[in-house]
């Protein structure tokens, strides 16, 4: 029996088990989470406590954020699934 072959960027997709665009999807959005966080961009949608910040556009809170600390993860899964 012979070894089975890898050809392409495909064959290497499937390999690793990334041979749906979901899969791909969710590792693009849990790695860009993962730089994000370390990066520090999900500070600026926590209070100081700990409690999450409510979006501007919902409430007129002083306290409100304009960015959802989930926008950039779920970009890049979006932006991963039409692309791939």
């Amino acid at each position: 029996m012979s070894e089975p072959q890898i050809k392409g960027i495909r064959g290497v997709l499937v390999f690793v088990g990334l041979g749906h665009p979901l899969s791909r999807a969710f590792v693009a959005a849990t790695l860009v989470g993962v730089v994000a966080f370390t990066a520090g961009l999900p500070k600026s949608a926590f209070k100081e406590d700990g409690t999450m910040r409510p979006p501007s556009y919902l409430t007129n809170d002083p306290e409100s954020t304009n960015v959802h600390f989930l926008v950039v993860p779920l970009s890049a899964a979006a932006l991963t699934i039409l692309l791939t």
